[in-house]
């Protein structure tokens, strides 16, 4: 079965996302491309712009 692959990493604005309507699998969708958000962007970054990264990209309940 074909697939896609993420070839950019910019995280949702969860400001902007209605959380309790989503399935546990969306929650879990979002949080792991977070996560692989944070992880590939983050050594880049100064102090301030990783702080603002880990903020954008934390877990969703």
């Amino acid at each position: 079965m074909l697939e896609f692959e993420v070839i950019t990493f910019v995280p949702f604005d969860t400001r902007l996302l209605e959380v309790e309507i989503l399935t546990d699998a969306e929650k879990q969708w979002l949080n792991n491309y977070h996560s692989a958000c944070f992880e590939k962007i983050a050594p880049a970054l100064n102090d301030e712009d990783r702080a603002w990264l880990e903020n954008a990209t934390r877990p969703i309940a």
